[in-house]
């Protein structure tokens, strides 16, 4: 059954309350409607102070982050500081996301990377993105999938490996691993 605009508009709130955030093409395959539907809808929050609109996607104003709190610039979901990546550019910006999976997406496309700092997964500190080890396509996803999780200490990647599978890698396979993934998923479509 098709809904009103005003039906969407609660159901959209509804699942913001439970989701934090959602991207544009989740909600046109939800209600079944066009992206310039979903975009008016979305517009109507927007001028109420309902939503904040962010690049593909749009979260709940009560969920904009606050001081301390960013959000990934790949896909709008919060950042943990267990999972977090930081990619610092030559000029001092820092590009933030939610995980290894984003972050390195972010990597691989950002001119002038200075350095790159990525979540200890066990420990929730900070290591270098390069001397990372990662496990790719293991059974645990966190957060974005295909699931990418950074080690700072082989020893403990492997233990960690053996209870939920996957591959040890280093970054520039992490990477290759995940634009081959997305080759697969875009021909398939």
């Amino acid at each position: 059954m098709p809904y009103s605009s005003i039906d969407r508009e609660k159901k959209i709130l509804e699942l913001l309350q439970k989701q934090g955030s959602a991207s544009i093409q989740t909600l046109v395959e939800a209600f079944g409607v066009s992206t310039m539907t979903i975009h008016r809808d979305l517009n109507k929050l927007a001028e109420i102070g309902q939503i904040k609109k962010k690049h593909g996607g749009v979260i709940l104003a009560s969920k904009s982050p606050t001081a301390g709190e960013h959000l990934c610039v790949m896909c709008n979901k919060p950042a943990s500081e267990r999972t977090v990546f930081i990619v610092q550019l030559e000029n001092g910006d820092q590009k933030r996301a939610c995980c290894a999976h984003c972050g390195l997406m972010i990597q691989s496309q950002s001119k002038n990377v200075w350095q790159s700092l990525t979540a200890d997964y066990l420990h929730n500190h900070m290591v270098s993105a390069n001397q990372a080890v990662y496990i790719v396509g293991g059974e645990l996803n966190i957060c974005c999938v295909p699931s990418i999780l950074s080690f700072g200490s082989k020893q403990e990647a492997e233990k960690f490996q053996k209870g939920f599978g996957g591959s040890l890698v280093n970054m520039e396979e992490a990477i290759r691993y995940l634009h081959g993934m997305m080759h697969v998923r875009r021909q398939a479509a």
